[in-house]
C-alpha cells in the first residue's frame, strides 16, 4: 500500500482512505498530472499515460503510471495524526492511573527475624533454638524446619504449639498463631548422635520471608578429670 505526501498541507495519507485521491486534511487532488514526476508540462503530450493525451496541471486522469514528485513509501496500515494523539494522550493517562496505583499501594510489613543458638551440644543433651519475629501480629506465621535437622536432632518441644503441621519433601513447616509483637519462637531439641550439622530456619508471611542460619557441633561427654592428691596426703603417704 502505497502512502501519498500531501504537498499542500504536509500530511500523509495512504491509498486505502476512503477519501482518496482526496486529501483528507485539506481537499488536494493527490493524483493530478501536476504532482506527477512524468508531467511534461501545461498543454503537452503525457509520454507516459495510454493514448499520450494532453495534459494540464489540473488534469485527473486514472493513470497506473502516477508518479508523485513528493516522496511516496510503502507502509502498513497508518493512523491519521489527530487519532494517533489521541492514541498517545489515552496511553499516558492510562500509565499515570497505574502509577498511582502502584504508588498508593500499602507496603507489606518488614519481616525481621533474629535468632540464637549454642555452637556445641553433647550428644544426649537438651537444647534450645530460640527465634524472636518482628511483623504485623495480625496473619500466622509458618516455621519451616529441614527434614536433616529432624533427622539430626529429636524434637523435643516447640512454643508457641503449632495450630498446624504439614510435611514437605524436603522440610516441615509448622503454623504458629499470630501474637503482639515481637513474637518469641523456641525450639527444643535433643541431639541424637554426634558430628558437624547445619541449623537453618525459616520464617514465612503472606507477604515476606526471612531466613537465619549456623552450625553446631556435637560431641561426647568428657570423662572427669581425676582430682590431683594434695600435697601434704602425697609426702605422708611417702614418709611411711
Amino acid at each position: 500500500m502505497r502512502v501519498f505526501l500531501c504537498p499542500r498541507c504536509g500530511e500523509w495519507m495512504d491509498e486505502a482512505h476512503p477519501d482518496f485521491p482526496r486529501c483528507v486534511f485539506c481537499g488536494e487532488h493527490l493524483l493530478r498530472c501536476g504532482l506527477c514526476r512524468h508531467f511534461p508540462g501545461d498543454g503537452q503530450r503525457c509520454p507516459r499515460a495510454k493514448g499520450h493525451p494532453v495534459v494540464y496541471v489540473h488534469s485527473t486522469l486514472d493513470c497506473p503510471y502516477h508518479t508523485p514528485v513528493r516522496s511516496v513509501r510503502s507502509a502498513g496500515w497508518r493512523l491519521p495524526p489527530h487519532t494517533r494523539w489521541q492514541l498517545v494522550a489515552s496511553a499516558m493517562f492510562t500509565l499515570s492511573v497505574l502509577l498511582v496505583a502502584f504508588l498508593s499501594r500499602p507496603n507489606p510489613t518488614p519481616l525481621l527475624l533474629t535468632a540464637s543458638a549454642p555452637h556445641q551440644v553433647i550428644v544426649g543433651d537438651t537444647w534450645e533454638m530460640r527465634l524472636l519475629v518482628q511483623s504485623d501480629g495480625k496473619n500466622p506465621v509458618r516455621l519451616r524446619l529441614d527434614r536433616r535437622l529432624l533427622s539430626a536432632f529429636q524434637l523435643v518441644g516447640l512454643i508457641p504449639l503449632p495450630l498446624q503441621v504439614q510435611s514437605r519433601q524436603d522440610f516441615y513447616e509448622f503454623f504458629l498463631p499470630p501474637r503482639p509483637d515481637p513474637q518469641p519462637i523456641i525450639v527444643r531439641l535433643k541431639s541424637v548422635r554426634t558430628g558437624k550439622y547445619a541449623l537453618r530456619a525459616v520464617i514465612l508471611t503472606p507477604q515476606r520471608q526471612a531466613e537465619w542460619q549456623t552450625r553446631i557441633a556435637v560431641v561426647k561427654a568428657q570423662p572427669p578429670r581425676p582430682t590431683p592428691q594434695k600435697l601434704g596426703v602425697l609426702a605422708m603417704a611417702l614418709w611411711r
